[in-house]
């Protein structure tokens, strides 16, 4: 019966591990958190399909900008549309518009960037916590198995049981905390900034259709583009005197929910599920002495550089 009792820990551990390695456990846990998965992936694609709409009449209006930008360029260098008869020059009140485009446009190209990725992470989360809790539970199992056969190794049990609690909270980050951090974004997202897409979405469409060049694509003759070229860019001047508030409107409240839903409530999700873990985990793990201990981070980092507990003396040093 001792005997029993002293390999208990060491037999829970290692069919813990076997039912990991053999992926029974992964299936479960799989099939427990695959309802959250695919939520967050039909936010993520509703997401990305979003930003892409946003992207081609912002694209269409950058495109239409290059092409204005460059014939001023053409102009100034001397390149004169000599079929045409006539010179094209874009006045300064057109580029504060032009630079508006442009920053539209590397707020769309970083957050199409952003979602791409979390897509990918959320995708392959559940397969990464896997390798993770195997190298945990590997550690917890040597870890007690020493403790029954070689008692006195204490510096190594304890070098084994930190390697395993920092495997385990790798692990729980990829199966539970990411997860959670997407689900809880989403949630911010729907009752936050999603009313004001429709709106950004509205007066984007506006200004591509503003900077359509297809008057000047649908023609291959010199002097008909160059004629085009010209009615566009008076055109352009004309919306930019009366809709460059509109468009500096537009572009602020596209950056600001890019900075919500890219920033701001991924971290507010993610700070929150890293606090609640900390707070319950690491005193379990022996991370740490206290649930809100201030020196968390300098415990972290000395994790494996000390692998005595600190003692505290209980009387004060002698003046």
């Amino acid at each position: 019966m001792t005997i029993f009792k002293r390999l208990q820990t060491p037999l829970i551990l290692a069919t813990l591990l076997l039912l990991v390695i053999s992926g029974l456990m992964t299936g479960w846990t799989a099939r427990i958190i695959e309802p959250l998965t695919q939520r967050n992936l039909d936010f993520l694609d509703a997401s990305i399909m979003d930003t892409f709409h946003l992207m081609l009449p912002v694209g269409a209006a950058k495109a239409a900008a290059d092409i204005v930008e460059g014939s001023t360029l053409n102009v100034e260098a001397g390149a004169v549309l000599a079929k045409a008869g006539m010179t094209i020059e874009v006045g300064d009140s057109l580029q504060p518009l032009l630079d508006y485009i442009e920053v539209a446009w590397d707020l769309l190209l970083a957050s199409m960037i952003y979602l791409v990725t979390a897509k990918c992470v959320v995708t392959g989360a559940s397969a990464t916590a896997g390798p993770l809790l195997i190298f945990a539970l590997g550690a917890f199992l040597l870890n007690s198995l020493i403790a029954c056969f070689a008692a006195n190794q204490q510096v190594l049990r304890q070098m084994l049981h930190r390697l395993g609690a920092i495997f385990l909270l790798c692990a729980l980050l990829f199966l539970l905390i990411i997860p959670l951090t997407v689900a809880g974004s989403a949630y911010l997202t729907r009752h936050t900034t999603a009313p004001m897409r429709e709106s950004v979405s509205t007066s984007f469409q506006k200004i591509g259709k503003v900077f359509s060049m297809d008057r000047f694509h649908a023609t291959d003759d010199l002097k008909e583009k160059a004629v085009a070229l010209r009615d566009k860019v008076s055109e352009l001047s004309l919306y930019a005197k009366d809709a460059m508030s509109d468009v500096a409107v537009a572009v602020c409240t596209l950056a600001a929910v890019k900075l919500l839903n890219g920033v701001v409530f991924p971290l507010a999700s993610f700070g929150f599920l890293i606090w609640l873990v900390r707070g319950c985990l690491w005193p379990v793990l022996g991370l740490s002495d206290r649930p809100l201990d201030s020196d968390d981070f300098r415990r972290l980092r000395d994790f494996l550089h000390h692998p005595h507990p600190e003692k505290t003396s209980a009387t004060p040093p002698k003046s």
